[in-house]
């Protein structure tokens, strides 16, 4: 509770600031690793997402996870249920926006995780492109981008997979 008070203390000071905005969209995983049926065997999946975006200046934003909700296929629930996640664990990534003229700005959006824990060792990154284009107050994004992932655990051999997602929402200006 602590992190979401804090983060929304900084969101306030920095809205005063600098551009904020809320991002309202969907997303689709496709061909992501099945933890439960091994490495020969993958699935798709839509998500919903809603995120907070700061862009300290035109060229580079920051964008923070509020809200993703999985909806996984029938065959991955018998192990893992949809899940949810809510608060500052569910994305971050760093967006570097490419200067045009008009209302259609390219980005260019990554992040990278690493999870370190008695089991073993996690690292992902991921990357792409992105088109943010405005229509009035309110702006919508699409991007596409591929992930990929490692897993080290303690002792055994490492396993790593990729997968590619597409991501499209609207984006809200908010002023505080």
């Amino acid at each position: 509770m602590k992190k979401l008070f804090a983060i929304a203390v900084l969101a306030g000071m920095l809205s005063g600031l600098y551009g904020f905005s809320i991002g309202l969209g969907g997303r689709y995983e496709i061909g992501h690793y099945s933890y439960f049926y091994g490495p020969d065997s993958s699935f798709s999946y839509p998500a919903i997402v809603a995120d907070v975006m700061v862009k300290p200046i035109d060229m580079l934003g920051f964008r923070f996870g509020l809200f993703t909700f999985n909806i996984l296929p029938d065959e991955e629930k018998d192990y893992a249920p949809t899940t949810f996640m809510f608060g500052t664990g569910c994305d971050a990534s760093v967006l570097v926006f490419i200067p045009m003229a008009g209302t259609i700005s390219p980005y260019i959006p990554f992040h990278f995780i690493y999870n370190s824990a008695e089991y073993g060792s996690q690292f992902m990154i991921d990357g792409g492109v992105g088109v943010e284009a405005g229509f009035g107050p309110v702006a919508g994004y699409l991007e596409g981008g591929i992930n990929f992932i490692n897993w080290s655990p303690e002792g055994g051999d490492g396993d790593s997979d990729n997968w590619f997602y597409v991501q499209g929402g609207l984006r809200i200006p908010l002023n505080l």
